[in-house]
This record gives C-alpha cells, sequence and structure tokens, in this order.
C-alpha cells in the first residue's frame, strides 16, 4: 500500500509533535505527583489558616486541676493528604503544615508494605483499593512530627499537649515492632514517664489526668490490637479497646441512641471521632458534636470547606481549649443534714396521767393507784 502524499509530507512532524505531547504529559505528571508539588499544593490551603488563627498556648499552671477529658483538642485526619480529593498524592511534609496550622491530634493510618515495612497512606480494605496513589514511610511522618510538634520556633502551641493517634491496618508483628523502634528513636524524648506506659498500667486514668501533666509531651493512643505486641503496647497511653475512650465515626455520634449518655460521659471520658468513609475527603458539621461534649473531633485540615471555617473559629484562639462548665464533671457534694427541732422529734417521749406513768429513758411502766 502506497503512502499518500499527505502522509509523506507531514507524517514525521505529526509524530514527532506527538511524542513531545506524551513526553511533556509524563513530566507533567511526573512534577504533579512530586513531593515538593504535594506539600507546595497543601501549604497554600494551611497558609489560610495561619491567617485567621491566634494562636495561644494553654499555659500551665491553669489554676485548678482540670482535666484531660475537660477540653476539646484540634485533631487532624487524614493528615498526610493535601486536599479533598481522593486519589492523591501524599506526603509526610504536609505534617508540618497541620500542626502548624494548629492540630495537637494527627492520625496516622499504618500499613505494611511489600516489604513489611511500616508505611501511612489511606486504603478501602473492604473494597482493596488505595484512596492514595502513594504512601510515605512511617519514619518520615514521625521525624516531622518530632521536627515541628514540640518546637516553640516553628509553632505557637508547641508547650500543648500533643495526640499521636495511630490506626494499624496491619496485624504484622515485626511491622508494629518497627512502629515501636521508630517511636523511640523519633520522639521518645517526649514520651510520658513509665506509669503511664501500657494504658496507664490499668491503674491510671489517662482522661482524668491534670492537663498540665502532659504540657509538651506526646499522648499516644492506638486501638485493641497492639496488646498482642508487647513492644508496641508499652509505648501506649491510651486505648479505645479500653473504657475511658471511645472512637466513634461521625454518624454514630452525632445520631447517638442516648445523647444524654454520650454527654454524661464525656464528663469523665474521651470520645474521639473520624470521618464517616465518604467517597471524598470533605468535612462534617462538628457543632452538634461540640455540643455533646466530643473532645476529639477529626477533620481533614486540607479539605478548606465550610465545615471546616466553623471548625477553625472554634480553635481560632487556642488548639486547646476548655469546655463549658456544663459539659464537665462535678463532683456532687452532699451536706450534712441538720437536726430537727427537739419538738419535732418522733423519739418516744414522757407520758404522765392520773393512772398512768411512762418513763421512756428508763422503760418503766407503771400505774398510779
Amino acid at each position: 500500500m502506497e503512502e499518500t502524499p499527505f502522509l509523506q509530507r507531514w507524517g514525521p512532524p505529526v509524530f514527532i509533535v506527538l511524542m513531545i505531547i506524551i513526553g511533556l504529559l509524563l513530566i507533567y505528571r511526573t512534577i504533579a505527583g512530586s513531593d515538593m508539588a504535594t506539600v507546595k499544593r497543601a501549604s497554600l490551603t494551611m497558609g489560610t489558616y495561619e491567617q485567621v488563627t491566634q494562636l495561644v498556648p494553654l499555659g500551665c499552671p491553669t489554676g485548678d486541676d482540670t482535666r484531660l477529658c475537660d477540653y476539646y483538642i484540634a485533631s487532624s485526619s487524614y493528615s498526610v493528604f493535601p486536599s479533598s480529593s481522593v486519589y492523591d498524592y501524599v506526603s509526610d511534609g504536609i505534617l508540618p503544615l497541620v500542626i502548624k496550622a494548629g492540630a495537637r491530634l494527627v492520625e496516622l493510618d499504618v500499613y505494611a508494605d511489600e516489604n513489611n515495612k511500616p508505611v501511612v497512606g489511606l486504603k478501602n480494605e473492604t473494597m482493596g483499593y488505595d484512596y492514595a496513589k502513594n504512601s510515605v514511610s512511617f519514619e518520615s511522618c514521625c521525624v516531622s512530627i518530632a521536627n515541628t510538634a514540640f518546637n516553640k520556633v516553628e509553632t505557637k502551641t508547641a508547650s500543648d499537649p500533643f495526640v499521636l493517634s495511630l490506626m494499624f491496618h496491619t496485624n504484622k508483628r515485626d511491622v508494629m515492632e518497627a512502629c515501636s523502634e521508630i517511636l523511640k528513636q523519633t520522639l521518645g524524648g517526649y514520651f510520658l514517664p513509665s506509669k503511664y506506659a501500657y494504658e496507664g498500667q490499668g491503674t491510671l486514668d489517662l482522661a482524668s489526668e491534670p492537663i498540665c501533666n502532659l504540657a509538651g509531651k506526646l499522648v499516644i493512643v492506638s486501638g485493641p490490637e497492639v496488646k498482642s505486641v508487647p513492644v508496641m503496647h508499652e509505648l501506649v497511653n491510651l486505648s479505645w479497646g479500653s473504657s475511658n475512650l471511645r472512637r466513634l465515626s461521625f454518624m454514630n455520634a452525632s445520631q447517638p441512641y442516648d445523647h444524654e449518655e454520650l454527654i454524661d460521659s464525656n464528663r469523665k471520658a474521651i470520645t474521639m471521632v473520624i470521618p464517616d468513609p465518604d467517597p471524598d475527603l470533605k468535612n462534617s458539621n462538628p457543632t452538634v458534636l461540640f455540643g455533646y461534649g466530643c473532645q476529639w473531633i477529626m477533620m481533614n485540615y486540607g479539605s478548606l470547606d465550610a465545615m471546616m471555617e466553623i471548625y477553625i473559629g472554634k480553635f481560632q484562639q487556642g488548639s486547646v481549649l476548655l469546655k463549658p462548665s456544663y459539659l464537665r464533671y462535678k463532683p456532687v457534694v452532699y451536706k450534712k443534714p441538720a437536726l430537727p427541732p427537739p419538738e419535732h422529734s418522733f423519739q418516744p417521749m414522757a407520758a404522765t396521767s392520773p393512772i398512768y406513768d411512762h418513763n421512756p429513758k428508763t422503760g418503766d411502766k407503771s400505774i398510779v393507784f
């Protein structure tokens, strides 16, 4: 088959142009997915928070014995995502931006990669697909947190307690053991004293601990699966497998079977609220959850939406906020009842008549003749 004059004349230039376009698309995809580009996109969103907030640390001593459960804490979910879109690139470089924006609780979703190394990302394990196009090493995330969360030059609220929530999506022992070693090497200087290890040794209730005892320290929370790995369990200070920390989805927390029970529980314990598993990573309205006294309401800082505007408005001047007094526990004090007047007493009284005499003190009874 002979080539047409058109192909003879324009075939090679068209082919070259197509190759150039394909090459540019590949270069763009590489650049867009690079760590630097991902962080740059996130910084545009996070920079907005810094413009509208005037964060100050809690300040200890507080002058009272207010406890950890008495405070709302600005909390972050999807902490390595740059936006509200799934199927995006993630980066450990987003963690410093989230922390500087005010978050004092960060959750990391931990998985095992093909080499059984701990990585952070986000997957739908039920459906078997990834929400993120990549993953980042658990170690790099811990380094980012260590360099930012307690750095008073970088972070205005560095002296406040910092909560690291670890959601393990693997039960592999070697992966959890690797996580414990990484935590010791990167964040060990900020651990709580040993009496708080193993979820408080079964005797300490961290939710009721005076908050100033936790100032400038790292609080590690996780699920019941860590109990099977002693070296990881040792580092966990609070677990949602215990009775003093609940982990509820937004739907379950905002529409509880008994909201009065939830309010009363939050006076002595802590509720952490995680986003519902939606197709996107946009935020839900936290207002009703604040009203129920839920302390750790986790939001996606990468999604600059109307619900996040409400949330940032709540934490505009601080990352750790005291709950209203009516949502905090107050011991019931019983007054000693006053004795009634003697004339109102129901005790037996002396009765004397012309024919009968009764002395209640001696029990003597006699008939008068």
